[in-house]
């Protein structure tokens, strides 16, 4: 016999209805315990130590190794949960059960757009389907929107009006649509054949191309519409439509465009421009700045973007919001920040247009390496930047650190003079670390770099120019900074010839003076490296 208790943190609808109570092992069950005075009993043990309830301050919710659980003590938790299912099985006072949590979906909708349900209403025959050679059901294009509440089609009597595929009487359409979410449930399965009219999918074309490789959607629809995804992949597939058991291979799911709402005590929520000066231009009263929450028609708190273009471009709209956050992250509207990233883009324009003369008759690519230091750091700089760009776009989608980078190395361009230095190859240089500004920012903000582009000379447009490769040996820094540790511990530092041995650069960290004192009369059991960054001097 067990007591049972009744909380309100265990939900009537998921499962049985009633849970197994765990306290040492499930914070909830821990606080509720403590709460009202309950036994707590430790079932599960982390390897090597010992757990006390009367000391435990949460629940242990590791695995480990059962206690106080009979015949299955010592075995590992994750082993004994077949074991204990098993048992009460054969005792036949218990079974394995998986719950699922599907409920029904309430796929019609009241309006035009959508699939229409295909069903006909017959006073004779009752419900009946629309016969296979009859679909599918075209949407007519004579309708009315009323904006009454219900779905157009119903005032659309040419529609609504049949006659019963059963029985031959007069009967009547249903004007409900479909939900979009069963189009959007396997339309990238429609992708791969948009032009095929022989059935729904071409088989062929569609074992090619499945699986999605990158599948991008917003937060909102992470889980019903990748839930509804692969539950019509998994129908397609037992159809024999589709060959794959899962449709996308990678997610990214991006976050939502924020900003603050404004709200006037009369006029109630405000857009942007109708505020000014933190007044409302209709009444003049002050406005009342609420959260920052998810850009909506409802509160208003939305940016025009036909107005954000006519003042800054497209480019500038398109680079802001790129730079402002990761992709998977939520961004916070900030006018300041689209101030800043015009400023960026005006500072990228007079490069070109203070040294176009001399970059359009330069050399694209550089025809011998330089001693000149200040060239070669460009040099390494630029193939540095492609390297990082491209990591950071095709392997991790964060265009705003690949953003960040081009801008390193536009400062680095800002703070030298070519036309100071005395050197064959400063131009050819220059060009090189400039049109790797201008292709690396391209797919971010095409109008301008296009532009650009032209004004360096080029002949084709730059969506025929190949992407940008880094050249290795250009990458590798001729310095390294090398980290000193005595026995795990920050000791000091020194700068070293990145292609120095590792004998040679032991022997300078051994010699460096703020580590000598730390190792001085002292015996050393070994020395752990970490090549170019770092030495671990262990002495006993």
């Amino acid at each position: 016999r067990m007591p049972v208790y009744v909380a309100n943190f265990v939900l009537m609808e998921y499962g049985t209805g009633a849970v197994m109570a765990v306290p040492t092992h499930d914070q909830r069950d821990f606080e509720f315990a403590k709460k009202y005075n309950l036994d707590l009993i430790v079932v599960i043990q982390p390897e090597n130590e010992c757990l006390d309830p009367k000391t435990m301050t949460s629940a242990y919710v590791d695995d480990g190794i059962m206690v106080n659980s009979q015949q299955f003590n010592g075995m590992k938790n994750t082993e004994a949960m077949e074991k204990i299912t098993a048992y009460l099985s054969e005792q036949k006072i218990g079974r394995k059960a998986v719950n699922f949590r599907l409920k029904d979906w309430g796929i019609s909708r009241q309006r035009y757009w959508g699939n229409p349900i295909p069903i006909i209403y017959c006073d004779i025959c009752g419900t009946v389907p629309v016969p296979e050679q009859d679909l599918p059901v075209v949407l007519p294009k004579a309708v009315t929107i009323t904006g009454m509440g219900q779905s157009p089609l119903a005032s659309c009597p040419e529609f609504v009006n049949t006659s019963c595929p059963a029985c031959g009487k007069p009967a009547q359409r249903e004007t409900d649509t479909m939900d979009t979410f069963v189009e959007s449930s396997w339309y990238f399965a429609r992708y791969a054949c948009p032009e095929f009219d022989r059935g729904p999918l071409d088989v062929e074309r569609v074992r090619y191309w499945m699986p999605v490789d990158q599948y991008i959607g917003g937060i909102e629809h992470a889980v019903l519409h990748l839930l509804y995804a692969r539950f019509f992949t998994k129908v397609l597939r037992d159809l024999g439509l589709v060959a794959v058991n899962e449709p996308f291979v990678n997610l990214l799911t991006q976050g939502m465009v924020c900003k603050e709402t404004q709200r006037c005590p009369s006029h109630g929520w405000l857009y942007p421009e109708e505020v000014d000066h933190g007044r409302c231009q209709q009444c003049g009263k002050p406005v009342e700045v609420g959260r920052t929450e998810k850009m909506s028609k409802s509160t208003k708190n939305v940016v025009d973007p036909e107005q954000l273009i006519r003042k800054y471009g497209a480019d500038t709209a398109r680079l802001f919001c790129l730079f402002a956050s990761p992709p998977e992250k939520d961004l916070e509207w900030s006018d300041q920040g689209v101030e800043g990233a015009y400023r960026f883009l005006s500072r990228v324009w007079r490069l070109v247009s203070e040294y176009g003369a001399e970059l359009r008759t330069a050399s694209r690519i550089p025809e011998t390496d330089t001693e000149d230091a200040t060239l070669r750091n460009l040099r390494r700089k630029t193939h540095q930047t492609i390297k990082k760009v491209t990591e950071d776009i095709s392997d991790r989608f964060h265009f705003n650190t690949a953003i960040s980078a081009v801008m390193e190395l536009v400062n680095l361009l800002y703070q030298i003079n070519p036309r100071s230095i005395q050197n064959q190859q400063v131009w050819a240089i220059f060009r090189e670390a400039v049109e790797t500004v201008i292709l690396l920012l391209s797919p971010m903000v095409p109008h301008l770099c296009e532009e650009l582009w032209q004004e360096l000379g080029n002949p084709d447009t730059i969506i025929k120019h190949g992407w940008p490769l880094f050249d290795a040996t250009i990458v590798e820094a001729d310095e390294a900074v090398i980290v000193i540790q005595v026995n795990g511990k920050l000791r000091g530092q020194i700068t070293v010839n990145a292609r120095a041995s590792e004998e040679d650069v032991k022997a300078r960290a051994l010699a460096c003076e703020k580590v000598k004192p730390w190792v001085a009369g002292k015996a050393i059991k070994k020395i752990i490296t970490v090549p170019g960054k770092l030495i671990n001097i262990v002495v006993a």
